[in-house]
């Protein structure tokens, strides 16, 4: 029998396989760089693009808020000229209604009574004054609580003092003012 020897048929085999063995390994690692660099490269745009669409809204939230407040500050000055047209619409309402109950108080004002002290606060009006007697100041307020201006008068205080060697009566009435529906309606409009 003729003996072959294989031996060196199975080295270069071998030989061949693990020259193939390290191609694809390298292959395969160039494959993993490249993958691992494309990946890289993919998560750095996308991460770049993220951090500019940061940076836009941060841009519109500063622009916004700088708006906002500019706005707040411009609703603070309506407010401020809103109030001060509310005063002056008051003012301008109340400013009749003060004519005609003065009007209607020294008409209602008898000849006896002398007033020392006139205040008006809010719907009050409060009168200090003297007078020759009751009478006169309980004429004086029968004549007031018929009124249509006036509420029913409270005498605060009387006594009695010499004035002038004369004796008199001194007084203080509080007097409710009455709003008129009609007044408001007119004020309103």
């Amino acid at each position: 029998m003729t003996r072959i020897n294989l031996l060196p048929w199975r080295e270069l085999r071998r030989t061949q396989r693990q020259n193939e063995l390290i191609t694809m390994l390298v292959v395969a690692a160039l494959l993993a760089v490249g993958m691992v660099y494309l990946a890289h490269t993919e998560i750095a745009s996308r991460i770049e693009f993220q951090q500019q669409r940061n940076e836009y809204l941060r841009g519109e939230i500063a622009r916004l808020k700088k708006a906002a407040e500019e706005l707040a500050e411009l609703q603070k000055t309506k407010n401020r000229l809103v109030e001060r047209i509310n005063v002056i619409q008051k003012l301008q309402v109340s400013r009749p209604g003060k004519v005609r109950m003065l009007d209607d108080l020294v008409r209602l004002l008898p000849e006896d009574i002398f007033l020392t002290s006139f205040n008006v606060t809010g719907n009050q009006v409060r009168l200090n004054g003297t007078a020759r007697s009751d009478l006169i100041i309980s004429e004086f307020m029968r004549d007031v609580k018929n009124s249509k201006l006036f509420g029913e008068p409270v005498l605060q205080v009387i006594q009695t003092r010499e004035v002038n060697n004369i004796q008199a009566r001194v007084f203080e009435l509080v007097i409710p003012l009455k709003l008129e529906p009609d007044q408001d309606a007119g004020a309103k409009t």
